[in-house]
């Protein structure tokens, strides 16, 4: 009786845990992705040189979407997004939703020292 009071809690909990734990394998998926190599700011670029470059990335589509749908919650547009528009940040990576675009999310890195900055002036 003992042995019985000790697995069957034992047992609930596992099956609690398998049904509901979902599958999940790593995997790559195309993405719409672009990219501007560049040096200077955003807002004033100028041609990269040695010791001032930096990548922005810019990101739509279905990539984009699974990133603004785990990134919530909704923040204020400081550029002003249009009617129905949302917008989310983190750091810094920024993703929008505009009706007229659909998702779209952007970030960088400073490729002379590796760390991350801003895709965008907004």
């Amino acid at each position: 009786m003992k042995l019985f009071m000790i697995l069957a809690p034992l047992t609930v909990a596992a099956a609690a845990l398998a049904h509901g734990a979902q599958q999940w394998e790593w995997g790559t998926r195309p993405a719409d992705i672009q990219y501007a190599i560049y040096g200077g700011d955003l807002g004033d670029t100028y041609a990269p040189v040695a010791h001032d470059v930096h990548v922005a990335f810019y990101l739509r589509g279905r990539a984009a979407k699974e990133m603004f749908d785990v990134m919530g919650p909704d923040k204020k547009s400081e550029c002003g997004i249009e009617k129905g528009g949302r917008v989310r940040e983190k750091e810094h990576v920024a993703c929008r939703y505009r009706p007229s675009d659909g998702y779209e999310c952007d970030f960088g890195f400073d490729l002379t020292s590796g760390k991350s900055i801003g895709g965008s002036i907004c």
